[in-house]
């Protein structure tokens, strides 16, 4: 009973320490963005600062942040939508029909994964510029909108389902997509969790496809905002926390709303 005390004991320290240096940098910076910049370097973490929301006035005095805001979230709300729906489509058409090219077509998925944004960037920089896209929301979001990432996650679901289940349905009459929305989808639900959440972190945090596309300041998402609030020679470290908080508040709601869905998708597998 007292070995079994003891290593219950370590593990609940162990991962008390975790948490600790986890969200001790949440706390700092949350902390920072109460005080002045002298008082960010002078004082401790945990000591309430002077200016309180007096930096978050001035950060959005200076910038129009609602707007990079707005940006950001159209610009992530979009990649979600058609990365889970192209996504699931996808991954069932892998998973669960075979076809002669079906090989073939998921090695250009694969090979698709490991091409870095970077490595294309001026070409398809070239193409939207081509198109009249420069400056707008289509130029912004489409190019970049869709994670093939969100392909894989789908068919390694959807592989692990009974293929009786779609039989049955198929025998009943249902249509392919009936079978996927009705069928399919409740069971992969966990995974469509995890590609939402994966997918808008992506497209939230995006700096550089957004920095080429896009000159007009109102059309700027906000980590190229934050990017230019902070590029100066007389930098307001408690404006920039300000901003930062602000930045890191829509992800971290979004992430907590889906935990259970997102960490349930992440370990388990199999149907339920």
């Amino acid at each position: 009973m007292t070995e079994r005390l003891f290593h219950r004991l370590a593990a609940w320290s162990l991962l008390a320490f975790a948490t600790f240096l986890t969200l001790y940098p949440v706390a700092w910076m949350l902390s920072a963005s109460l005080k002045s910049s002298g008082e960010i370097f002078t004082t401790s973490t945990f000591h309430l600062g002077s200016r309180g929301f007096g930096n978050y006035l001035s950060a959005f005095g200076e910038r129009p942040f609602f707007i990079y805001l707005l940006n950001s979230v159209a610009a992530a709300s979009v990649s979600v939508i058609i990365t889970v729906v192209l996504g699931v489509l996808a991954g069932y058409s892998f998973a669960k029909f075979r076809y002669r090219l079906a090989p073939l077509f998921w090695l250009v998925v694969l090979i698709s994964v490991m091409i870095p944004l970077e490595a294309i960037v001026i070409p398809l920089f070239l193409e939207v510029h081509a198109f009249g896209w420069t400056n707008t929301y289509a130029g912004l979001i489409l190019p970049t909108a869709f994670n093939v990432v969100g392909i894989f996650i789908f068919r390694q679901a959807i592989i692990s389902i009974p293929d009786a289940y779609i039989e049955a349905a198929r025998i009943d009459g249902a249509s392919e997509l009936k079978i996927l929305r009705l069928v399919v989808l409740p069971m992969v639900l966990p995974s469509a969790v995890v590609v939402a959440v994966l997918t808008f972190n992506l497209a939230w945090n995006s700096y550089l496809w957004p920095l080429i596309v896009t000159s007009d300041d109102l059309m700027r998402t906000l980590p190229l905002g934050m990017a230019a609030f902070q590029a100066g020679f007389d930098t307001k470290y408690g404006e920039v926390m300000a901003v930062s908080v602000f930045g890191a508040l829509p992800t971290a709601v979004f992430f907590l709303m889906l935990q259970r869905y997102f960490v349930e998708g992440a370990v388990a597998s199999g149907v339920k």
